[in-house]
């Protein structure tokens, strides 16, 4: 989907309802030219991704033990789930 940076101020609503509902990708575009790009967000947060293990028996070893291992991630990749 293309939208004008008007049509986006105009109906952001509406555009990020159809990325998040619809699982679309906008292109905004300016002067007829793409100047960013809007999409779905992919994967969980740090926070997101706990409290999902938290209510399947995840215990708190096995939280801290994720803990080291993204922030471990993180040093490598420079971006693991930090929230």
């Amino acid at each position: 989907m293309i939208v004008t940076s008007t049509e986006l101020a105009n109906d952001s609503k509406g555009v990020l309802d159809r990325v998040i509902q619809g699982g679309e990708v906008v292109e905004v575009q300016r002067h007829g030219r793409t100047v960013a790009e809007i999409r779905p967000r992919i994967g969980a947060s740090r926070s997101e991704l706990l409290q999902l293990l938290q209510g399947r028996g995840f215990s708190p070893a096995d939280s801290q033990q994720l803990q080291q291992a993204m922030d471990a991630a993180s040093t490598v990749f420079g971006y693991a789930g930090r929230d």
